[in-house]
């Protein structure tokens, strides 16, 4: 039989064309006003933040956009609804229906979830309630405890191969709240997503303007996420 043989180049062709693409990392935001910008919710009827009244102008000083732009992620979902709360807690019957435990199921397919909230929760005055990891009851859901650990358990069950991130804003209502109920939400949401291994990412000293981040406060939590993510082997 006769011995076939391949210019090199042909060859490097036919190895390359073997090698698989890596398809880029699909990331999803369960979030509340700190991402709602206009336009990039999902899905549209959410409500959204008026950014340009804190000198927010354009989609891209979004702290999600920021991270899409620097490692090439893309955005799959961004269902965020803005005054919404983790928990169910009831003040006015508006924010019930899109509390973050009603749109948990609505976030695509993504390899990565990012959950922004809890600061409505604590502003709002829901409690805290007990920490409760199982069997819970639609009075415990209204809590802000157990209405995270349903949250962290369900999507850890719903999307069991996307690695989730709890973006805490540490400093949340400045003014706005007593230092006990800062406290408090801090050391819950810690607790918590320990229980459920999920990291915790702590957002500090974040720039605001009517108690949310300006472009300098989104670039400051864009900024501290990619920091996080660094380290991470994706």
């Amino acid at each position: 039989m006769k011995k076939i043989v391949l210019p090199l180049f042909a060859l490097a062709i036919i190895l390359s064309a073997c090698v698989k693409t890596p398809e880029p990392i699909r990331f999803s935001i369960l979030g509340d006003s700190y991402s709602a910008y206009e336009g990039f919710v999902y899905p549209d009827t959410n409500d959204v933040y008026h950014f340009d009244e804190i000198g927010v102008t354009g989609s891209e000083q979004m702290w999600w956009a920021q991270v899409a732009d620097s490692t090439g992620w893309i955005l799959e979902r961004n269902n965020s609804f803005s005054g919404s709360m983790i928990s169910n807690f009831d003040i006015m019957d508006f924010y019930l229906p899109v509390s973050y435990i009603h749109r948990m199921n609505n976030l695509g397919h993504p390899d990565v979830i990012f959950i922004l909230g809890g600061v409505n929760d604590v502003w709002y005055g829901a409690s805290f309630g007990e920490y409760v990891y199982s069997d819970w009851t639609e009075e415990q859901l209204r809590s802000y405890r157990p209405a995270l650990a349903y949250l962290l358990d369900n999507l850890q069950h719903l999307y069991p191969k996307a690695k989730l991130y709890f973006l805490l804003e540490t400093n949340p209502c400045p003014g706005g709240i007593d230092e006990e109920t800062r406290m408090g939400y801090i050391t819950s949401t810690h607790r918590i997503a320990n229980h459920y291994n999920v990291d915790c990412i702590d957002l500090l000293d974040i720039h605001k303007k009517l108690w949310h981040p300006d472009v300098q406060g989104q670039k400051e939590i864009a900024n501290q996420v990619l920091e996080y993510i660094a380290t991470e082997n994706f």
